[in-house]
């Protein structure tokens, strides 16, 4: 009886350090990855079947399911008032205008891997540091919008469907502050209560395809970096079992769990604040290992996506177009947030 109690004492303990330890690799890959060149992998990708990646399916539906039924437990927050309102959106502008101007003063679009090229590129690059000036000037906000999701559109035809995806949560920021700042005015108190949402909604499914097309799919690429940068924290504190194929694979389903938990709208405060935490422990590991570099890279490549996360801390889910909703009978208010 006690050996049983031993074994499931010390598997809870693996499950929590794998998902500690894991956190780290929430950085973007493939902003650290070789510019050119194939990434080659060395080992073979787990199959659907394979032991690891059953055990975290099961993680992953039981973190599910707990966000859902948890999240009628948690207690609704009072609405912040309109003026507090107006200064964290102003955050999001001002960080989401920061993080366009250097990159386009860096020459990419968004990210460092997506780099910029003559014509067209041009063009995006141009625009973006256009959008960058407005929202840190908070100059015609609705027309500053209405131009991101262009250039959002012109990234998926420059770089693909996929990259856009990866960085759906700009498209969400600029759906955020064009319901929120809408144009005529009468419509506004109706649209303004979806604002939260689509920011919600949209930086989930970035969250989600990053999960899958860095880590989960293409995994040679999250092995990669955790070699180079020495990121498989099991391993250096003596589980060798703990391969890096293994890292990449939790490090993986944590991600896209966060990212599905978002859509749903459920526990969102402390969904983000975990996510937050995470990001934060990726950028004091770059400083704490020198790298100093990648790690002013990250911190302004992920304005955007700090700001978005104070925004849900202090907003929550905005109560729309959340999973929840399809058995909650009473009509929301479309005049709130909450």
């Amino acid at each position: 009886m006690l050996r049983s109690v031993n074994i499931i004492g010390s598997r809870l303990t693996v499950l929590a350090c794998c998902l500690l330890f894991s956190a780290p690799s929430s950085a973007h890959v493939k902003w650290f990855l070789p510019v050119e060149g194939d990434i080659s992998s060395a080992y073979t990708p787990y199959g659907l079947l394979d032991t690891p990646v059953l055990v975290w399916s099961g993680i992953a539906l039981l973190l599910i399911l707990s966000s859902i039924f948890l999240d009628k437990k948690f207690p609704v927050l009072p609405l912040l008032k309109n003026v507090r309102q107006e200064y964290l959106m102003y955050l999001l502008k001002m960080c989401t205008g920061l993080s366009l101007l250097m990159s386009a003063y860096s020459g990419v679009i968004f990210a460092p891997h997506l780099q910029v090229s003559a014509g067209f590129g041009e063009v995006l690059a141009l625009l973006e540091a256009v959008i960058g000036l407005l929202l840190i000037a908070n100059f015609h906000i609705f027309a500053a919008t209405i131009m991101l999701m262009i250039l959002s559109l012109g990234v998926a035809l420059q770089f693909g469907i996929i990259a856009a995806l990866e960085y759906l949560n700009i498209f969400g920021i600029a759906c955020c502050l064009l319901l929120f700042h809408f144009y005529p005015v009468k419509y506004r108190a109706h649209l303004k209560a979806y604002s939260i949402s689509a920011l919600r909604m949209l930086t989930g499914i970035a969250i989600i395809t990053l999960g899958l097309t860095e880590k989960l799919l293409n995994p040679e690429l999250g092995e990669f970096f955790v070699v180079k940068y020495q990121w498989n924290f099991m391993a250096n504190l003596g589980m060798t079992d703990f391969s890096n194929q293994l890292f990449v694979l939790s490090a993986g389903v944590i991600e896209v769990v966060f990212g599905i938990i978002l859509v749903l709208g459920t526990t969102t405060r402390i969904n983000i604040l975990v996510v937050s935490a995470f990001m934060l422990t990726s950028n004091i590991t770059f400083f704490a290992s020198g790298e100093y570099s990648e790690a002013l890279t990250e911190i302004f490549g992920h304005l955007p996506i700090i700001a978005s996360a104070m925004i849900l801390i202090f907003f929550g889910s905005g109560n729309k177009l959340k999973v929840t909703s399809l058995w909650n009978r009473q009509t929301a208010d479309l005049s709130k947030f909450e």
